[in-house]
């Protein structure tokens, strides 16, 4: 599976963030590529200027998402 967090330090919604991913992350065990808005090369995933965005696989979650809905988006991927 492929996992990507971008986010940016002067970002306040990647501040809130921050937590849950390390949740999500902890809870199924994901192995995370993390990049920086500023300083890291992120041209090839076409990331706009709302951050955070953490991409599974092909899926997109920008901005303040509830976990919920990664959640729910990560067991989908087992059930199939």
């Amino acid at each position: 599976m492929k996992v990507i967090e971008i986010t940016a330090i002067w970002c306040p919604s990647c501040l809130v963030m921050r937590p849950i991913y390390e949740k999500i992350y902890e809870k199924y065990n994901l192995d995370v590529t993390k990049l920086d808005y500023d300083t890291d090369d992120i041209k090839e995933y076409n990331v706009g200027n709302i951050l955070p965005v953490l991409i599974i696989n092909d899926k997109r979650f920008i901005g303040e998402v509830k976990i919920k809905e990664i959640e729910n988006y990560l067991e989908s991927l087992w059930k199939s």
